[in-house]
């Protein structure tokens, strides 16, 4: 056994007694992420007398030894704790050392996420007992770099994912992927165990001319993936959040997943955020599906799971202490499983619930507070890539031309269209850029569904000739991009830009 660390007496009487790792020294200032949200009372005072020192902390988080003998085979559970030690210990130096994710994602929530994976993925029919090692390390490595890479993202100039899968790939050479593209661009085939790519996966898209395109999910590669993950991590009730920039689809991803739902089994309760949302309203919005069970316990009606989908996580106000309310009723019902009465300020405990979330790293307050973030797997949303778009727009806008019954020399350029209509949207999102005074000038794929929502109204009236469709095209174009215009020059470079796509 260790030996104690006393404090000095005059700071502890008594049998106090404390173990402090080596990296937590007196003198050895804490990170600024690690101290924003502690109140008041909450953190230590240092101590100036220093501390002794003690053995190097173990290899493997306590969360993952104790997870591993949760495990009831016993082979599995060698073979687990060997594949710990072999990745766990890289991967989470990688993460210490700047891997670029969309959002502060601490160490403790990516090593759940690897567990919360594992528990979805090991079952009797993917890996029976007495299974070889290599398929234990092949479902390990799987959620390992989902888990780890999942919230990595694409910026403008550099996509982090490549850099990821570069890095993963020669660092652990035992399992072998695919030579094309990268290894978040497979997924493991539970009948042969080998990896098969998310193309497979992608459903043909049918246009339903009653449903607004915005609102419309045209499944990609991106969409597939995130949503295969949702269907794991949901059906084992634990907290989700898709984090992405405006406009790449994460509230209709979620959307489309809830919908999905059973509503004998499941009931749903949608939670937008606000600048202007309160914890005295957001307390009135979570309870109001819930009825009382017996006592202090509180729940949804029946035998349902209630799913709390909080939008926009990262709008509400925050404090001059730094705080946000609402988040810490979210935090305290995620931590301790209640809340309490405003009124009564009685105790209420509130089960059988879980929460699913989205998040715009770009808007708000743009992170929220660790204590909070720490309970979800976060997955990154990324853009659609530009095949991927062409692939979208050119299968809705055939399918309304068609429906339409235009002319079939109308119907031959509408991949034409697209190609131009994209290579605008690119132009015009390299021209105007954003400014102090032009902070508007935020050109995502909502003002691209616009234009092609604008073309969607359009009957065999008004396309008779392949002009009418370009001309129509031009039109709403100058309605979605030029209404945001704030001067005649912007206007011109504008109609300059239009003319040379």
């Amino acid at each position: 056994e260790k030996e104690p660390i006393l404090r000095s007496p005059t700071h502890l009487s008594g049998s106090h007694k404390l173990y402090v790792w080596p990296h937590h020294q007196a003198g050895t200032p804490e990170p600024r992420g690690d101290t924003r949200g502690v109140r008041p009372g909450e953190g230590g005072r240092a101590d100036p007398t220093g501390w002794s020192q003690l053995p190097a902390p173990p290899r493997l988080p306590r969360v993952v030894s104790s997870w591993i003998e949760r495990r009831k085979v016993q082979s599995e559970k060698a073979n687990l704790m060997i594949l710990f030690d072999k990745y766990l210990p890289t991967c989470l130096d990688k993460l210490r050392l700047g891997l670029k994710k969309i959002a502060p994602v601490p160490e403790v929530t990516v090593t759940q996420t690897v567990l919360y994976l594992l528990e979805c993925l090991l079952t009797e029919r993917n890996a029976p007992p007495d299974s070889p090692k290599e398929l234990y390390e092949l479902y390990f490595v799987f959620a390992c770099f989902w888990a780890f890479g999942g919230a990595v993202f694409q910026d403008q100039l550099v996509d982090y994912r490549v850099e990821f899968s570069k890095w993963w790939v020669n660092e652990f050479k035992t399992i072998k992927f695919p030579s094309q593209g990268t290894i978040f661009d497979y997924y493991i085939d539970p009948d042969t165990k080998k990896f098969l790519p998310w193309t497979d996966k992608v459903p043909a898209f049918e246009l339903d001319p009653d449903v607004p395109l915005q609102a419309s999910l045209v499944h990609t590669t991106e969409t597939i993936r995130i949503r295969y993950f949702m269907d794991l991590l949901m059906e084992k009730s634990w907290p989700l959040m898709l984090v992405g920039n405006a406009g790449t689809g994460k509230s209709v991803l979620l959307g489309d997943k809830l919908d999905s739902l059973n509503t004998d089994d499941y009931l749903v309760q949608a939670v937008p955020f606000n600048f202007y949302t309160t914890s005295a309203m957001l307390q009135a919005v979570l309870e109001k599906p819930l009825e009382k069970k017996s006592g202090r316990n509180y729940g949804p009606p029946g035998t349902k799971k209630l799913i709390y989908f909080i939008d926009d996580m990262n709008m509400p106000e925050v404090d001059k202490y730094g705080t946000v309310a609402p988040h810490t009723l979210i935090r305290q019902h995620m931590d301790h499983g209640h809340w309490y009465d405003r009124q009564k300020l009685t105790l209420k405990d509130i089960h059988n619930c879980q929460y699913v979330a989205c998040m715009n790293p770009t808007s708000g307050s743009f992170t929220i507070d660790p204590r909070l973030q720490r309970h979800f797997c976060v997955f990154a949303v990324s853009f659609p890539g530009q095949e991927a778009l062409t692939t979208i727009y050119s299968t809705i806008l055939a399918q309304h031309l068609a429906f339409r019954s235009v002319p079939m020399a109308v119907q031959r350029i509408s991949s034409q269209l697209v190609a131009s209509a994209l290579a605008l949207h690119r132009k015009v999102t390299a021209t105007f850029l954003p400014t102090a005074i032009k902070f508007h000038y935020v050109f995502n794929l909502r003002d691209l569904s616009n234009i092609f929502q604008g073309i969607l109204f359009s009957t065999l009236e008004i396309l008779r000739t392949p002009l009418d469709l370009v001309r129509l095209w031009l039109h709403e174009a100058e309605r979605v991009y030029g209404d945001k215009m704030v001067d005649e020059k912007d206007q011109e470079t504008l109609r300059r830009v239009t003319i040379a796509s």
